[in-house]
């Protein structure tokens, strides 16, 4: 198959806007048919900067956005963990973190989940007579004996970076792909473009997408997707420079993290002038990673199998960039913990949940999609047979490092392991400014979320 293009991306993006024109309608998901395939789309580092969220004017998704035409959309959908290891432990093995154990953004924590006897979610459809199917980052790192069929593939921490200013090496590692290179991503949608007109059902394929982590190493058609002058910095409809003063130290010093010659990031970024670039390196990675989703999708289309295919798009985490003067992920707040959340079940008709979700619960929703039985071993429960009381009694919790927040209906709370605390009502600040958790008139509403913590 021929790998997708700046035109053939532009091209997508107009079929997008016949695809989302459609009304949404609500209905139950009935689920009839037994082993029906699964694609999972598991994107890395994406944040809720897509075309049909309405986060970041301009962003150019037409592949996600059209998906989401044919989909039920988790608006809400929010990882167990803001860091790669503990979120793809959690929603890949369906449990909380206080069971795998992972908490932190250390790969070797994910070690004594693997040595368990748990099983993941490629394993358990194994068991029920699928074959499985991997390339690309779905796990935090290759574990070739967890699948069926695999190709090997270069993970994040060989991809060699070199001719950079220290800048760059310092924070984000962005720049155009090396003349003659092919990026490891278009490797992976080749890949799963040949498998999906070679395979026969049922199958499960876990479609591994980096971007956009870094290294934002990209073609060059990306980048002019976005011209510089035309990017917003999103700290500019944010809170200001005093948005840390009534948050807890131990939410300040995440906020500063990971520091730079002993500045904070955000201060070692503003003072450097580069802002911008790296905004626009992110949003370059968002739409490289949409083409692929698109030439993946196309081949779906393509292969005789799109009727009876279950696909999901998801991320791990989300991921700032100058909100709450914080860079990167590793926070409690809405921009690391918010992901894009898709499920597109044949039979089902598209429509939207604004609930808060898990992505713990991916994994039994997946099992239920594909029309097989439940899995005792995952602690979620599948979202397509909850409703408003199992949502309102099952909110989305997030660990970090002994943290833990909570987001219930319009509501966040935070709870730091010195008992500090953080409270903000989203329907009235969206962008979590201001700190109600010491307010006498909250005090009710915050005791009501501290109890969904454990």
């Amino acid at each position: 198959m021929s790998r997708l293009s700046r035109r053939t991306f532009m091209q997508g993006a107009a079929a997008t806007a016949v695809a989302s024109s459609a009304g949404m309608t609500v209905a139950a998901c009935e689920i009839t048919q037994t082993n029906r395939n699964v694609l999972m789309l598991y994107i890395d580092d994406l944040r809720d900067w897509v075309g049909y969220m309405n986060t970041y004017p301009g962003v150019l998704t037409p592949n996600i956005d059209a998906l989401m035409a044919q989909s039920i959309s988790f608006d809400r959908a929010y990882c167990a963990v803001p860091t790669c290891p503990g979120s793809r432990a959690s929603t890949a093995w369906g449990l909380s973190p206080l069971t795998t154990g992972v908490q932190t953004n250390t790969i070797a924590d994910q070690y004594p989940l693997l040595n368990s006897d748990r099983k993941s979610l490629p394993e358990v459809f194994s068991d029920f007579g699928y074959t499985t199917y991997n390339r690309g980052k779905f796990f935090h790192n290759a574990l070739p004996d967890r699948w069926d069929v695999t190709s090997p593939y270069l993970e994040i921490n060989e991809m060699q970076v070199t001719g950079t200013p220290t800048f760059q090496e310092t924070l984000f590692n962005f720049g155009t792909l090396a003349s003659g290179e092919v990026h490891e991503d278009q490797l992976t949608a080749d890949w799963f473009s040949t498998q999906l007109h070679q395979a026969q059902g049922p199958f499960f394929m876990g479609v591994g997408l980096f971007q956009p982590h870094v290294p934002w190493l990209l073609p060059q058609w990306a980048f002019d997707l976005y011209p510089l002058e035309g990017v917003m910095l999103p700290s500019a409809t944010g809170c200001g420079p005093g948005d840390l003063d009534d948050v807890p130290a131990i939410g300040q010093d995440l906020a500063a993290q990971p520091r730079v010659f002993a500045k904070s990031q955000n201060d070692f970024i503003n003072e450097s002038g580069r802002a911008k670039e790296i905004v626009q390196a992110y949003l370059a990675a968002i739409s490289h990673t949409d083409t692929m989703i698109g030439q993946v999708m196309n081949a779906l289309a393509d292969s005789g199998h799109d009727q009876d295919t279950v696909v999901a798009l998801v991320s791990d985490h989300g991921y700032h960039l100058g909100e709450k003067l914080h860079w990167r992920k590793s926070t409690l707040w809405e921009q690391a913990t918010r992901v894009p959340l898709l499920l597109r079940v044949p039979g089902a008709v598209p429509h939207v949940i604004s609930h808060p979700v898990s992505t713990i619960d991916l994994a039994p929703t997946l099992l239920q999609a594909g029309g097989n039985q439940e899995y005792a071993g995952f602690e979620g429960s599948s979202l397509l047979t909850a409703d408003s009381a199992y949502f309102d009694a099952n909110p989305p919790v997030t660990h970090w490092q002994n943290n833990v927040s909570v987001r219930w209906q319009s509501w966040r709370y935070i709870r730091y392991h010195d008992g500090t605390e953080e409270l903000y009502d989203q329907a009235s600040d969206p962008y979590e400014c201001t700190n109600l958790a010491g307010l006498t008139e909250h005090q009710a509403q915050k005791s009501q979320l501290a109890a969904f913590l454990p």
